[in-house]
């Protein structure tokens, strides 16, 4: 990754999502971090499998269409930023994973 990045980016790192995920070993998470943390610019939220399993228990997400739970982060990512305010996307994250520990 980091020859990649070295390459590729002058030494920088990617600053769309699309670029990020196409890194060996970044997912959805991931990039998202990395897009709020490196560049300041929020294109989701971070789900990883804490806020995922806390979101499905409290019932604030499910699978497009239906009553079902959430399967994976990703789904519960794009089920939770449906209707949670997109000024607290960065916010959730943290909170709902403090809430475990």
């Amino acid at each position: 990754m980091a020859h990649i990045c070295l390459t590729k980016y002058g030494g920088d790192i990617p600053n769309t999502i699309e670029e990020l995920l196409s890194l060996p070993g970044v997912g959805p998470k991931i990039a998202h971090l990395v897009m709020i943390i490196g560049w300041n610019n929020v294109q989701g939220i971070c789900v990883d499998t804490h806020v995922h399993r806390i979101c499905n228990r409290l019932g604030w997400v499910s699978r497009s269409g239906t009553t079902q739970r959430t399967s994976i982060p990703e789904e519960t990512r794009k089920a939770l930023q449906q209707w949670l305010p997109r000024e607290e996307w960065v916010a959730i994250n943290p909170l709902l994973v403090w809430i475990t520990h």
